[in-house]
């Protein structure tokens, strides 16, 4: 499946389920308080936060409103209820494989929760989500990760049937996201293998990588 492709299924697979996505969400995610703990951490007043993946925006449309935050999604329905949640935030459709546009600024804090499972280029991506952070900004991310005797995680590749359009997932291993977090001048702070969504027609808790790093500060001559 071509990346353009892979893009216009997860749109409009979002798309069709964003009218229901916030009473699904309790069904289908197994986040517990990690992205919460994490947001009580590393946020604090006047800070700019970049959610990557925000869908309607459910982890950042809480947080204080001297925060300055901004989401990207590929689906244009999930942003519009994002907006209508924070009107105060900056909402944009964004492709996870395209650079930040640069008049968006640094961000001190950057969440990917759950929207990196689509992306074919990790390295690719988090360099991208490095570059648009503040030297020492944190970002929390997760990835479906590739274990071998974990059933539905052995490949590195699933296609996933929806009511919709097929989409491809991509599950990394730990060593493959830690090459790709070192690669991008990030540092890891924590990590964490941990349940995060519920494969409803298989019934079966899919596990991620939970990644908390940082951007490298830089170093004075």
């Amino acid at each position: 499946m071509s990346r353009d492709a892979q893009e216009d299924g997860v749109r409009r697979v979002y798309g069709e389920i964003a009218p229901a996505y916030e009473a699904l969400f309790p069904a289908l995610h197994r986040y517990e308080d990690r992205v919460e703990r994490f947001l009580a951490e590393a946020v604090t007043p006047g800070c700019r936060v970049l959610d990557v993946g925000c869908g309607p925006g459910l982890h950042t449309r809480g947080l204080d409103a001297s925060v300055d935050v901004t989401g990207t999604d590929l689906s244009a329905e999930m942003l519009a209820l994002a907006r209508q949640a924070r009107p105060h935030g900056h909402w944009h459709p964004h492709s996870y494989h395209q650079p930040l546009p640069p008049e968006w600024g640094r961000f001190h804090v950057a969440l990917a929760i759950g929207c990196l499972d689509f992306c074919e280029d990790l390295p690719r991506v988090l360099g991208h989500l490095a570059a648009a952070l503040e030297p020492g900004g944190r970002l929390l991310f997760t990835v479906l990760e590739r274990r071998p005797g974990l059933e539905g995680h052995e490949a590195p590749m699933r296609e996933v049937q929806t009511a919709g359009p097929a989409v491809t997932l991509h599950l990394y291993s730990f060593e493959e996201t830690a090459r790709a977090v070192t690669g991008a001048g990030l540092l890891p702070r924590a990590y964490v293998h941990a349940p995060g969504w519920v494969h409803l027609t298989e019934q079966r808790t899919m596990w991620f990588g939970w990644w908390d790093v940082e951007r490298q500060p830089v170093s004075n001559p």
